[in-house]
């Protein structure tokens, strides 16, 4: 299918962006790098009379660290962020996500910001960037204001944003040399979205044990799934091989995932509990 006729528009400036979506309100939608709306344009699942393109408004493609903190520009691709040495190394759940998100063509167009506020229940940058504890920093016509990851993902396909606010910014707390953090992923294919994702930051206490712990769901509810229960698992003792069961079997209690296509909620009610396992074990066998 072709998507139905829109007026297109392409800003040079984000108070022009803005502008726009005041003007137009929710017939209007924004395009970053088009990899989610497209599709669904495509589909005509979404059919938006004007569509508002980012690509031309400058200084929001950027990966940088100011102190403490790692800032990344809305517009920054997957594939930026896969190859960044600094996301490599500071933050290495993210650059796992990215580079399991889409496909080669995807990783080269989509971007960061369109992927979180797109907010897909089985995307693979939201379930990292809560574990990481991000914030995201959105521009309206009130101005700037700043919103935490645990609070920008409301529903599937619903964030804390409203329809005349534009995400400019994600960012997030440098790890020390005590953190470590992994993603990974169950899918049909590499390409696909997530049947379980599971994002893991753990902090590691000076006696070698594991002193802090977020483990983070995707794909088994509407918004990120933060396992608290595995979480405390983890900090009573070694992580051995029965410490790693027992955080994945806590993992899976109270689940209520979606049963679709892609598989039925208790397969991933099932292989929730091993991707814990095997997540937090790639972690913990990385620095950072």
């Amino acid at each position: 299918m072709i998507p139905r006729a829109f007026e297109y528009f392409d800003p040079a400036t984000l108070e022009e962006a803005v502008d726009l979506l005041e003007r137009y309100g929710e017939d209007a939608r924004l395009m970053a790098g088009g990899q989610s709306l497209l599709p669904m344009m495509k589909l005509r699942v979404l059919s938006p009379a004007q569509v508002v393109d980012l690509w031309r408004v400058p200084d929001l493609d950027y990966i940088r660290q100011d102190g403490g903190v790692i800032r990344i520009g809305a517009m920054t691709t997957h594939y930026a962020l896969n190859g960044s040495p600094l996301i490599r190394e500071t933050l290495p759940a993210l650059a796992d996500a990215a580079g399991v998100v889409g496909d080669p063509l995807v990783r080269n167009l989509g971007t960061i910001g369109g992927s979180a506020a797109h907010a897909a229940h089985n995307a693979d940058y939201p379930s990292v960037l809560v574990a990481l504890g991000a914030e995201f920093r959105a521009l309206g016509p009130n101005g700037p204001r700043t919103v935490p990851a645990g609070d920008f993902f409301m529903d599937m396909f619903t964030t804390a944003l409203e329809p005349t606010e534009i995400v400019t910014e994600i960012s997030m707390p440098v790890q020390g040399a005590t953190n470590r953090s992994a993603y990974r992923k169950l899918s049909r294919r590499g390409t696909d979205f997530a049947i379980v994702g599971v994002a893991a930051v753990l902090t590691e206490s000076e006696e070698g044990r594991c002193a802090g712990a977020r483990v983070v769901l995707s794909g088994v509810g509407s918004v990120p799934v933060r396992a608290v229960e595995a979480e405390e698992v983890l900090k009573a003792g070694p992580l051995d091989a029965d410490r790693l069961r027992e955080a994945g079997e806590a993992a899976k209690r109270n689940l209520d995932p979606p049963s679709d296509v892609q598989a039925d909620a208790q397969y991933r009610i099932d292989v929730s509990g091993v991707y814990v396992g095997r997540t937090v074990m790639a972690a913990w066998e990385r620095r950072h």
